[in-house]
């Protein structure tokens, strides 16, 4: 048992009660020994005995009034000092309490409380580094769980928000500021995430869910919506909150909008090669098929038959080699061999080229007079003459007899951009940001009925893209399209 260790004060102030009790029972044994006493000696007069007693007792009560007043000076001065210690305690346990972790002067005494000051000092020691610990943890968390891209909320058990990230704000479109705090509710408005975060509050594990909402540009999430401890009470993972305490809940919103919109590519690219395989297998099909029935016989027919045999095997290698340079651009192992060329000469090349084409359909192609003085880019001279074959295709195959065609360039400070202008058909609107993607066609029928294979315009993005530039289309049905690209100058 470790022993107590009394101060000065506390001894003096002792020894002076101690004094004050001797004297006491002194002065009560002293005269009651004389007042009991059977026989009494006396050689002076009655009365002068009786006044020797009674100065001896004035005296004995003087010097016990005086011990005594000492005795109470110094237990109050004890006393007080003792309580201005206790009450330094007091305050500063206050200021545990609020957060204030500063230590308490060393007690230059060494006795209990002491002792006491310096245990404080060390658990508030060790507690204002639990709590800077505990701090820098939750902010660390807070900050990542900010930063994500997942919407993430928090709800307590009366399905308001608790916490909340940008993420979550921008997918309901609400302003982050004021999120907290509000009715899950009045923020995510879609009912079968509220019926998964009141299965979540009921205590139900492992709740899964898919939502898509939006019509002009529908997004699609994957929800996940688990029970946590509520902080609204109780002890987090005690007992009897795991049994019967309420319940918070955090939600999780992954977008996988692309993830859809790459999935349905797929089934429709599926579905389109398919489809375009199988037209001109079925025609090959049914025209050998014809022959060997006996139209090889038929001096008329057989010829022509054999021809469209002809077409379509043709058609079928162009979208065979079309699907598998398409597939190296996209695996990105197309080889780019990046030289400075001259584009208008490159530009002039393609126009002559296609010249037979227009003109067998009675239509103008025209390049505009090109500039002198036209810079030099640095591109693939083959890749970029397929980009403009493909543009020029497509314009002759959707204009009609007697129509223009007309091609140009324009430099800028940083790219030259070639546009080729048509006065056909032209593309509505709603079709014009997918007009690019693998097979899709406005008109399917004609397309299919010139032979295209519905990958030209995805391969000349795709190239363009590959070289730094852009390419986009002005369209107005009835008027006619005009198509731009973009190539990055020589440096």
């Amino acid at each position: 048992m470790k022993p107590v260790r009394i101060s000065f004060l506390w001894k003096l102030g002792l020894a002076y009660l101690a004094l004050l009790v001797a004297a006491l029972v002194g002065v009560y044994f002293c005269v009651g020994h004389i007042f009991r006493a059977s026989t009494i000696l006396l050689a002076t007069p009655l009365t002068q005995i009786n006044h020797d007693l009674a100065n001896v007792r004035r005296n004995l009560w003087e010097i016990s009034f005086v011990v005594f007043v000492v005795g109470i000076v110094i237990t109050l001065l004890v006393s007080r000092q003792f309580v201005t210690r206790v009450r330094h305690l007091e305050e500063f346990s206050r200021h545990v309490a609020n957060g204030d972790f500063r230590p308490l002067p060393q007690e230059p005494r060494q006795d209990e409380l002491g002792d006491l000051t310096t245990a404080l000092n060390d658990t508030a020691a060790h507690l204002g580094a639990t709590i800077r610990s505990l701090t820098e943890e939750r902010n660390r968390s807070a900050a990542i769980l900010r930063s994500m891209v997942e919407g993430i909320a928090v709800v307590d058990a009366r399905e308001r928000i608790t916490f909340c990230n940008e993420a979550l704000a921008k997918i309901w479109d609400v302003s982050f500021a004021g999120i907290e705090g509000k009715s899950a509710i009045d923020v995510i408005r879609q009912p079968d995430i509220l019926q998964l975060i009141r299965q979540a509050l009921a205590g139900g594990e492992g709740l899964h869910g898919e939502i898509s909402f939006g019509s002009a540009h529908p997004r699609s999430f994957s929800v996940t919506v688990a029970p946590v401890p509520s902080l609204d009470g109780g002890m987090a993972g005690s007992k009897s909150q795991a049994n019967s305490g309420p319940f918070g809940a955090v939600i999780v919103l992954h977008e996988i909008t692309d993830i859809r919109r790459l999935e349905q590519m797929r089934k429709d690219f599926v579905a389109n090669v398919s489809h375009e395989l199988r037209t001109p297998l079925t025609a090959i099909q049914g025209f050998a098929e014809t022959l060997l029935a006996g139209a090889l016989d038929d001096q008329q027919n057989n010829r022509h038959f054999v021809e469209i045999i002809r077409n379509h095997a043709a058609r079928l290698a162009r979208l065979t080699d079309d699907l598998l340079k398409l597939s190296r651009i996209e695996a990105g192992k197309l080889e780019m061999d990046f030289q400075p060329m001259d584009l208008g000469a490159l530009i002039d090349a393609a126009v002559g080229a296609a010249g037979d084409a227009a003109s067998h359909k009675q239509i103008s192609l025209t390049c505009a007079s090109l500039p002198h003085n036209l810079p030099r880019v640095r591109g693939d001279a083959d890749l970029l003459r397929e980009v403009l074959r493909n543009l020029l295709d497509n314009a002759i195959q959707y204009t009609s007899p007697g129509g223009r065609i007309e091609v140009s360039a324009a430099a800028n400070e940083s790219f030259t951009v070639v546009t080729v202008a048509d006065t056909g058909i032209g593309i509505p609107r709603a079709d014009q940001p997918r007009i690019f993607e693998r097979f899709y066609r406005v008109d399917a029928a004609r397309s299919r009925e010139v032979g295209g294979t519905g990958l030209g315009l995805a391969i000349a993005k795709h190239i363009v893209e590959g070289h730094g530039g852009q390419i986009w289309v002005e369209s107005t049905v009835g008027e006619g399209s005009t198509f731009h690209f973009s190539i990055p100058l020589a440096g």
